[in-house]
């Protein structure tokens, strides 16, 4: 029997039995039907409970799964920083920019960056004021591209890898 069946039946007897009136054998068989379906209810809502405790259980061993899959996923990433750097290092020191394999050719292009050493010492026109204090990167690396220093920042050249 479903909950919802049961449901129904309970309030059709519940109905059933304020309409039998005096008759005894009437009010009994209201009454055992009552009975029956009262425990129908309980085992019905104890097995939900079951399925409801087991449904918990798998939801926290899948939070537990997608934990150490993002672990898992970090430390992926981490390894392929490693193997970039890697890659870039060895080409360097071959003095490589690029190398064709059978899988695809990957490169090494100069780029540049601008490193803010001290916030402090940057002229108020090099940095934007938001909620917090922050340097204006773009503007302070067009202004140490054509005018060479500019104090509390520098530029700093690296490489990145390209994998086409």
């Amino acid at each position: 029997m479903k909950l919802y069946e049961i449901r129904e039946d309970l309030e059709e007897n519940l109905d059933l039995l304020t309409e039998v009136g005096e008759d005894n054998l009437a009010q009994e068989n209201c009454q055992e039907m009552l009975d029956f379906l009262k425990e129908e209810l309980k085992a019905k809502s104890g097995n939900i409970l079951k399925y409801v405790r087991n449904l918990e259980s798998e939801k926290l061993i899948i939070k537990e799964e997608i934990e150490r899959l993002e672990k898992l996923k970090k430390g992926k990433e981490s390894k392929v920083e490693f193997l970039k750097k890697y890659l870039i290092q060895t080409m360097l020191e071959l003095d490589e920019k690029k190398i064709e394999t059978d899988l695809g050719s990957y490169g090494i292009r100069a780029k540049s960056r601008v490193e803010i050493l001290d916030m402090n010492s940057l002229p108020e026109e090099f940095v934007k004021t938001k909620i917090e204090r922050t340097a204006d990167k773009i503007k302070i690396g067009e202004y140490l591209k054509y005018n060479g220093e500019l104090p509390g920042a520098r530029v700093v050249q690296g490489y990145s890898l390209q994998i086409r």
